[in-house]
Formats: C-alpha cells, structure tokens, sequence
C-alpha cells in the first residue's frame, strides 16, 4: 500500500518536471519568434533572453577578460537571423572548421538586402575588389579545395596548401615558396576569389589566404566580390584550366598585426569575438565572449553591404581592439575580414589555441 502511494507521489511530480522542461524549450522557441517578429508578443513574465545569457558565461573560476557583453551579446543571437537568410551549422567535431550534417536554416520572407543590391565604398573597394574592377594587372588566385571552374587566366593553389594542418600555417618560407613557385611576388597586386564547398560555400577560404598574405606584408590584396559562377554569369570566360607563370622570388615582410597571440587574449585589452555558431558558443567559449556567428556578415555568398554591416557591429567599441576567432579561424576570418572592410583594429585567433594552453596551464598549476 505504501508503495502504491509513494508511486501515485512520483507520478505527478515527473510529470512537473516534464512540463517544466517542455514550457523552457516551447517559450525559448517563441522569444526566437518574438525577435523575428520585432519583438511584437505578449509579455508572459517568462524572459527565454535572461536563460541565454547563461549559455556561454564565464565559469567563476575561470580567468574572465571582458565580461561586459551579456545583453548585447543576448540580443544580437536573437535578432541576427530577423532580417536576412542565415543558415547556422555545428561544425565543432570537425576538422578546418567544416561543417557536419546537423544544420539549421532560419530563412526571413524580407530579406535586409538582396545580393544584387549590396553596394561599396571607395575604401570598401579597396580590399574587396567588384568584378568588373579586375585588371590584366591583376594576379587571379584561385584557391578553391576542389574547384573545377577558374576565372580564365587564373594561378590555381587550394588553401590547403598552405597548411600543416587545420588551423597551423606552414613556416614562412614554405609559404613563401609555394607562393614564388606560382609566379607571385609581393609587389603584385593579387585578386583573391575561391569557395569553401565544404562549408557549403561562401568566401572564407579566400579571406583566410588574404589574411595569412597581409601577415607575410603583401599591400596590394583584394578579395573578389563574388565567385567564378558570378564571374561566369556576368559574360566573362572561364575555363577549366589553371594559368602557369614563370617563377619569382616571394620576400616576406612578416608582420603580427594580424594575428592575436594567447597573452593577448587573455590580457584584456580586446573584445573578443566568438564566431561560430550559436551552438558552439553555448557549449563554451573564451570567457567574456561576445557571439557574433560568421553567418552574420554574410549575405548568401557574399559578405553585406556597409550599412547591414554596421548593424550587426553596432556592439562592438571601434576604439577598442577586438579579436575574432572559430574552432580553426577559418570561419572567424570572414568576420575578421568585415571588420577590416568596416575601418575596426582587429585580429584573428583560433579556439584550439585557447584550449591548448589553458591545458597547459592546468598541468602547470597540477
């Protein structure tokens, strides 16, 4: 009889705590709804946006940098999919920050801009280079992983060349070689332009090679405004076949103003800017993050126009330097990038690095 009792006690209590889970899901669900909406719901008392907070907050223990960014960062994961056509992916089991099959589209039936529609500043042209401003003077690099279509009369080098591995540049002066051997020198004005298929296109890979050549001291760099389909689809040639030019000698001229080390991030100076996926960044960051997923920046396959842009930075302190990072820095450079384009000091770093020497310092203090 007792235990007959005790089981109609449990009972209800189970199911409490089965309700309660699926209301905290269901009203999670609804605030993304609410954002989208402009916020234009009834106030329940419930705020899913305060439980978001939680995700991604610095362990007491853990050192903290910067961690000021809670609501901004809050409201920025809930309204970065409002106005545009994201797809968000959980990439964190994979090498070269490459997506895995579990992917999220959040689709607007407005969107903030059209592709066609994106315009650029003179100085915004400076770095990101419209096609119809490519010159014969121009080095075409393609650096595709496994593209079959080059813009005609373009050097072809797949990124990962110029890897050790996911996220570790080779030395220098390999780079340096792999670059020579194709017939770049650092005086040349170079177009960069290349898709990450695996990552289910987009400009990353070209931004990740513009940032390592800026490290080495290349000026005059540029990454295309568009891909060789759009090159293609404008009337221009393309072809099959890469271009072969006579050998140089690449002179580095290294600079660090590109790269973030691990005292750096840790110092406090910079906002730190975690890039990856919302998913990513709840399961942890770098204390003090602020969320700011690659995707946002992006408009389909090109990065936004200055105006969007400035919205989805509009957190960020342009006096302040800032450091981007993905599980590689792959992604990150997209961001990285976009800042460049947008006039703020900033620089790239990857999580693997963080990881590393936090182990190296739990071991330390062990």
């Amino acid at each position: 009889m007792d235990l007959l009792k005790s089981k109609f006690v449990l009972i209800p209590v189970i199911c409490g705590a089965l309700l309660a889970v699926m209301a905290l899901s269901q009203s999670a669900y609804a605030g993304a709804e609410c954002a989208s909406l402009g916020g234009a719901c009834d106030d329940s008392g419930w705020d899913p946006m305060a439980k978001l907070d939680e995700i991604g907050k610095p362990i007491s223990s853990q050192e903290q940098t910067a961690a000021k960014w809670p609501a901004k960062s809050r409201e920025l994961r809930w309204n970065m999919s409002a106005s545009t056509e994201t797809t968000e992916t959980t990439d964190v089991k994979t090498a070269g920050d490459k997506t895995t099959d579990n992917t999220r589209n959040a689709t607007s039936k407005k969107p903030a801009e059209e592709p066609s529609n994106i315009t650029r500043s003179d100085e915004a042209k400076a770095i990101i280079a419209p096609l119809e401003d490519i010159t014969d003077s121009d080095i075409l690099l393609d650096v595709s992983e496994n593209s079959s279509t080059h813009i005609a009369g373009s050097v072809v080098i797949p990124y990962m060349e110029f890897n050790v591995q996911a996220g570790v540049l080779k030395p220098v002066p390999e780079i340096s070689k792999i670059l020579g051997d194709a017939g770049i020198s650092r005086e040349d004005s170079v177009v960069l332009y290349g898709e990450c298929l695996p990552c289910g296109g987009g400009p990353s890979v070209a931004t990740y090679v513009y940032w390592m050549v800026k490290g080495l001291g290349h000026e005059r760099v540029r990454v295309l405004d568009g891909t060789a389909e759009d090159w293609a689809a404008s009337g221009r040639t393309t072809t099959t076949e890469a271009e072969i030019l006579p050998g140089k000698i690449y002179i580095p001229a290294e600079t660090g103003n590109y790269t973030a080390t691990y005292d750096f991030v840790k110092s406090g100076q910079a906002q730190i800017v975690d890039a990856r996926t919302l998913q990513e960044f709840g399961s942890g960051s770098i204390p003090g993050s602020i969320s700011m997923p690659y995707a946002s920046v992006l408009n389909g396959k090109r990065i936004r126009g200055e105006e969007q842009l400035n919205k989805v930075f509009m957190m960020l302190d342009k006096d302040q330097p800032l450091v981007v990072f993905t599980n590689t820095g792959m992604k990150a450079s997209v961001v990285w990038f976009a800042l460049e384009m947008m006039g703020y000091d900033a620089r790239l770093y990857n999580y693997r690095d963080w990881a590393t020497n936090q182990e190296l310092k739990s071991d330390a203090a062990d």
